[in-house]
């Protein structure tokens, strides 16, 4: 039970304190927003196997250590719960299993429903108010409005939407730099990464780590996408046309319900987006920022770690003791 105890421990420890330990590992000198995206994944998915994994094998555990137990439970599990007097355990561990994966799939059919519909309804949309263009040799949809704006949107009927009101108001410099932070996300598959922290959030809106995770993992793929569009035009070109589409107050389309499905220049906070891209942080070692990721990841991802010791403890002890 000590490595169960351990693993139990850990769970509870980054579910709390995992937030704390990321944004810290983030900041001064930290890693890249690439880097933490990823942690940020790490983070959450080692979180939710250890959790399925661990139940499982305080399931084991309470069936007794002998893989007769085992395969008796299988065969008859009402013989094997009387036999370990482990009723309630398992009984309460199945519950909580079955409740949690029917949350998941629930929320995650509701989540992918809902952004599928929204997404035919805006390709219509744009079939009827919109056109296709190559703007400085990608593909777009040119959006006949007079609010400055862009946007992009994932799947095959989607991609980057631009106004004719942001066209007026950037330059060509700011209006390349706009479409490389869009066709970032696009390459970057950053909408997958968003989907996943706020289905878990939704499924689960009880657990600090992921409530944090939908709160700083879109704000970190607008900062990768900027880092992309800086070395693919520059810095300049990008702060200017951050601030003149900020002015607007654009968000994506169709107000709050459409920029929770797309990607806009306009999102997070320009601001602190300019900021960031201005007041770049001296004298930081490439060195360091990588120690503080490795460590934060080790961190993260201890509580999969002692659930599959535990596991290995479960299976391989009683069966050297059964061998000696």
């Amino acid at each position: 039970m000590t490595w169960s105890f351990a693993a139990l421990c850990a769970v509870a420890a980054v579910g709390v304190r995992g937030p704390a330990v990321l944004r810290r590992t983030a900041r001064d000198c930290g890693p890249g927003p690439r880097a933490m995206l990823a942690l940020w994944t790490a983070a959450t998915a080692a979180w939710v196997l250890s959790c399925a994994a661990l139940l499982g094998v305080l399931a084991a555990e309470l069936l007794g250590p002998a893989v007769k137990g085992v395969i008796a439970a299988c065969v008859s599990v009402l013989q094997a719960l009387e036999r370990n007097h482990a009723g309630w355990g398992i009984g309460a561990g199945a519950v909580l299993v079955l409740a949690a994966l029917a949350r998941l799939l629930w929320t995650a059919a509701r989540q992918g429903r809902a952004g599928l519909s929204w997404r035919r309804a805006h390709h219509r949309d744009l079939l009827t108010a919109a056109r296709r263009r190559r703007l400085y040799g990608h593909p777009v949809w040119l959006l006949d409005t007079a609010e400055p704006g862009a946007y992009c949107v994932p799947g095959t009927r989607g991609g980057v939407v631009i106004t004719s009101g942001a066209l007026e108001v950037l330059t060509a410099a700011q209006a390349r730099a706009v479409l490389a932070h869009e066709r970032a996300h696009l390459r970057g598959r950053h909408h997958l990464l968003v989907g996943w922290v706020r289905l878990l959030d939704r499924a689960f809106p009880g657990v600090p780590l992921f409530r944090a995770a939908a709160r700083d993992v879109p704000e970190l793929v607008e900062w990768a996408a900027d880092d992309r569009a800086v070395r693919a035009v520059g810095m300049r070109p990008l702060v200017h046309a951050l601030g003149s589409l900020a002015r607007t107050g654009q968000a994506g389309p169709g107000g709050p319900t459409g920029a929770a499905r797309t990607l806009s220049i306009a999102g997070a906070c320009p601001v602190e987006r300019v900021r960031r891209q201005v007041q770049r942080p001296t004298g930081c070692r490439i060195w360091r920022g990588r120690l503080r990721a490795g460590a934060a990841a080790v961190l993260v991802t201890l509580p999969l770690v002692f659930t599959v010791a535990s596991a290995l403890a479960a299976v391989l002890i009683p069966h050297c003791r059964c061998a000696g």
